[in-house]
């Protein structure tokens, strides 16, 4: 038993002093990694710095006795500077507020006594004779003959005048702008049912009063599209009494 405990004893000896040597070799080995790391390390921040040195010292030096001067230049101002005594101005700003003081409450009072007020719920009104009223006058406007129209000598259906009602807006058709319109209702154009029942015999005699805007008919389609807006309900309805001549 204790030969067994001898042995145990000298193999932990030994193993020990393998794992010192082991660790001195490795420490030494690394110390002169670092050490040669250190010195290289060194050798490159010492020849940096060497250059940078180099560099500031060939650069011209800057001269700054302009700035210096302007910067006691703008000190001395700034204490030139004489700041007024704001006292009686606050004095002043106290008075007028203690002089609001009776107008806010005199608010606060109206406000309070608008806030009291009660509105008494609307009564309802009894309409029915007003709108039978209007009733009665739109069936009389309605009823009553239109005026005389006349067509335009030279032309199928070129009126005098828009004795018909209110004129359609002649700019929904592509390529009429406003100036036109007003040159058509001088030609006699009003509706589109008028420009709807155009043959080509009469787009030619329309074209030829046109001037400046000569070819557009055929080539914006007029007859095409007053057939196509004839048909709106804005439209005005082509009258059932003929036209007089």
């Amino acid at each position: 038993m204790g030969f067994l405990l001898a042995k145990i004893l000298w193999l932990l000896t030994a193993a020990a002093a393998c794992g010192g040597l082991f660790t001195w070799w490795w420490f030494r080995r690394r110390y002169e990694d670092v050490t040669l790391e250190y010195t290289r390390s060194r050798a490159e921040w010492e020849a940096w710095r060497a250059e940078f040195a180099e560099h500031l010292s060939a650069r011209p030096a800057v001269d700054l006795e302009p700035l210096q001067r302007q910067l006691t230049a703008l000190e001395e101002a700034l204490r030139a500077i004489e700041i007024p005594d704001l006292a009686p101005m606050e004095k002043r700003m106290m008075a007028l507020e203690h002089a609001l003081f009776p107008v806010e409450t005199r608010i606060d009072q109206l406000e309070s006594a608008v806030r009291a007020l009660r509105v008494p719920p609307a009564q309802t009104v009894d309409l029915a004779p007003v709108l039978e009223r209007l009733d009665a006058l739109n069936s009389q406007r309605g009823n009553r003959p239109p005026r005389n129209v006349a067509v335009r000598a030279g032309s199928r259906n070129l009126l005098t005048h828009a004795g018909h009602g209110k004129p359609d807006d002649l700019t929904q058709i592509r390529g009429v702008p406003k100036v036109l319109e007003r040159t058509l209702h001088k030609v006699g154009v009003f509706y589109f049912w008028q420009i709807a029942e155009w043959s080509p015999e009469d787009v030619k005699h329309v074209d030829s009063q046109l001037a400046d805007f000569s070819g557009r008919i055929e080539r914006d389609d007029w007859v095409r599209q007053a057939s196509e807006l004839a048909t709106a309900p804005t439209a005005a309805p082509r009258p059932e009494r003929p036209v007089e001549h």
